[in-house]
Order: structure tokens, then C-alpha cells, then sequence
């Protein structure tokens, strides 16, 4: 048997990442750099990076080029729900990616991705249902230090 890689694991980490990072934003009223924040978050900023694109990708932020380039929020802290962020990072497909990919291939493994696909898929509901309650903002203010 082969040994698969917990990539659920990984996106549960970006995700983590990324609300950091958006709270930083957050609370800067002008661009701030992938390096400036990594430094910040003890990270590598080429990792950062491959987050806040996915970010990026879904309008969630903008980026500025040029000297005081770096990345800026594309909306008010508390237009940004939580469940936002986990989309755009895609935490939900990739852990239902992650256990489908650790089902054997045969008529009892057909049957058990069907039944896990269902609970992961509520599962995943009962995330962005909570996640949609709060904002960024309300991030930001629970950790104003």
C-alpha cells in the first residue's frame, strides 16, 4: 500500500496563513509587501505568495506594482467574511481530495467515497455556514493587541 500525502493539511495551514496575513491588511491603510508580512508571520514569503494568489485571484485583494508596491485589501474589513477566504483557498475540495484520494478503487471503495463525499460536503456546509458569521474585521478587533 502506498503511503498518500495529507495535502488537507497543508490548505488547513494556508488558510491559517492567509487570515493572518489578511489581518495585517487590514489594519494598514496603505500596500504592504509578500516579504513585509512573511517577516511578520515568521514565513517564507515565496509560500506567502502562493496564498494571497489565490486571494488576488478571487478579488479579495489587489496588488500595486512599483516601488511601494505590494498587496492591499479590495474591500472593507467588514465586507470580508471568513468563509470568503476559505473558498478562495479551496480548504473544503482539497480535504475531501485528501480522504477520496485514501479510498481503494473497487465496488466497497465506490461505495464508501459516495458515503464519505456526502459527509464531507456536509461537513464543509457547517464550516462556511460559521465561517460566513464573521469578518475580517471582526478578526482584526479580536486581535487588536
Amino acid at each position: 500500500m502506498t503511503k498518500t500525502r495529507n495535502t488537507g493539511s497543508l490548505q488547513y495551514k494556508s488558510f491559517g496563513l492567509a487570515l493572518q496575513a489578511m489581518v495585517i491588511l487590514a489594519r494598514k491603510a496603505t500596500t504592504c509587501s509578500s516579504c513585509e508580512m512573511a517577516e511578520l508571520l515568521d514565513s517564507e514569503a515565496t509560500a506567502l505568495r502562493r496564498i494571497l494568489a489565490s486571494l488576488v485571484r478571487d478579488q479579495l485583494l489587489v496588488t500595486r506594482e512599483g516601488r511601494d508596491g505590494g498587496y492591499i485589501l479590495n474591500k472593507a474589513p467588514e465586507d470580508i467574511t471568513l468563509a470568503e477566504i476559505y473558498r478562495a483557498l479551496e480548504v473544503g475540495e482539497s480535504r475531501n481530495k485528501a480522504v477520496s484520494e485514501t479510498i481503494c478503487d473497487s465496488k466497497f471503495g465506490n461505495r464508501m467515497k459516495e458515503a464519505c463525499d456526502d459527509i464531507l460536503d456536509e461537513m464543509d456546509q457547517s464550516v462556511v455556514a460559521v465561517l460566513e458569521q464573521h469578518t475580517l474585521a471582526d478578526l482584526a478587533a479580536k486581535t487588536d493587541c
